[in-house]
């Protein structure tokens, strides 16, 4: 049977397609449950064409990831069909009753103008060819910047009976109404007074900025997952139906991250990221059972990304921009030009959020047992206990070298 790659995967795969290889040589090898193992990572398949892929043992689960790419159906106890749908790339799961784990590899279908005759192929069933395990490297980074502007201006005067003035409390003295100072402690303020006249200013312009990164590194094997989160679990009650009982549930927020890495070939790794960002919103809060309980703004996403190894892609970027503007004025007077400023007040806030998530994956192999170990976090100060002379007149706080294991 005639084996054909795709061009891009040349390099990887030239070796192989003079093996002329297929999947179920690779199911055959044995007749036991080690000939599971043998499953290629890569599966590759035309357009329009199908696959009978056998098994050593009896097959008790299927899944696709997209079936839009690829189509899997149970043929028999040990034995399934792969049928190329569309071109792209979907992974496939195949659980067993050898193991609880189900076994992954990449499906890549090939369009029907460059892959009318091609057959799956797969990568040598030599385990030793390829590295097992895959370090990623993640890095979360949010920026958020806030700008604000206020301005409120009063003009206030009293002639007789007769009072001009923006709202505000007016005590009276003797029964004679007496403007207030209508001053505003969140802002700054300038006043002036003169006779029965009154005019005050209160403005305020604020900025501020906030920056978070996160840097995960997670490991794991070649067709398995691992999971990272970075926040906490904020307890949510939950009144029972028909009884006045309240019980306790968790929610998790922070920064979460779900990824499966598989290798492809010797230097490149198909991954499968899952990241999510979720955050306390009180502003959305509402009352269960008489406790407060925030909302929770989420960002997330999920994606399949091909990297070679130390290779770095974007796999999510979100800018946001939010804009309020509020103006309050007195009817008419508001809108003459100059004069109309005592009688209105105006606010602009501006609210700008950037998040942006980068993964680098890297095919790594653990240390030896008799090698050094690099010096753990904190290493230098566990001991640490300066005398007097040292902590007077020497110790200056430099605490934050970085060093250690996970650098």
């Amino acid at each position: 049977m005639q084996s054909r790659s795709w061009p891009k995967f040349k390099p990887v795969f030239g070796a192989l397609m003079l093996m002329g290889l297929s999947i179920n040589t690779a199911f055959a090898v044995t007749g036991n449950c080690t000939a599971l193992g043998r499953l290629p990572p890569v599966i590759e398949i035309g357009e329009g064409l199908q696959q009978d892929v056998q098994s050593p043992v009896a097959i008790t689960r299927l899944a696709i990831g997209d079936p839009k790419i690829a189509d899997v159906q149970a043929n028999g106890s040990s034995s399934f069909l792969l049928t190329g749908m569309a071109p792209g790339a979907t992974s496939l799961m195949v659980w067993t009753a050898c193991a609880s784990e189900p076994r992954q590899s990449m499906v890549f279908v090939q369009g029907k103008a460059t892959a009318a005759l091609t057959n799956a192929s797969v990568l040598p069933s030599d385990d030793a060819l390829l590295p097992s395990q895959v370090q990623t490297d993640i890095r979360f980074v949010e920026v958020s910047r806030t700008k604000l502007k206020e301005a409120t201006a009063s003009l206030i005067g009293t002639r007789g009976n007769f009072l001009l003035g923006s709202p505000g409390t007016l005590p009276t003295v003797g029964g004679v109404p007496t403007p207030k100072l209508p001053v505003d402690n969140g802002q700054f303020n300038f006043s002036w007074i003169g006779g029965k006249t009154m005019a005050i200013i209160n403005a305020l312009e604020g900025s501020g900025f906030a920056y978070t990164l996160a840097r995960p590194s997670l490991v794991a094997l070649s067709g398995q997952s691992a999971s990272f989160l970075a926040g906490g679990e904020i307890p949510i009650p939950v009144p029972s139906a028909g009884s006045d009982t309240v019980t306790i549930e968790y929610k998790e927020f922070g920064i979460r991250l779900t990824l499966t890495p598989t290798i492809i070939g010797k230097n490149r790794i198909a991954l499968k990221v899952a990241p999510e960002v979720s955050e306390l919103d009180y502003s959305n809060a509402i009352t269960i059972a008489g406790a407060q309980v925030p909302a929770l703004t989420i960002r997330r996403t999920d994606t399949s990304v091909s990297l070679a190894d130390g290779e770095s892609f974007v796999i999510s970027g979100l800018i946001s921009t939010t804009n309020t503007s509020q103006v309050n004025k007195f009817p008419g007077l508001g809108d003459i030009p100059i004069l109309g400023a005592f009688f209105r007040s105006s606010s602009i806030n501006r609210q700008e959020r950037e998040l942006l998530m980068i993964v680098t994956p890297h095919l790594v192999q653990p240390l030896a047992a008799d090698a050094q170990l690099p010096s753990l976090p904190g290493e230098k100060l566990r001991n640490y206990d300066p005398n007097f002379y040292r902590m007077f007149f020497l110790e200056n706080g430099n605490f934050d070298k970085r060093s250690g294991l996970s650098q």
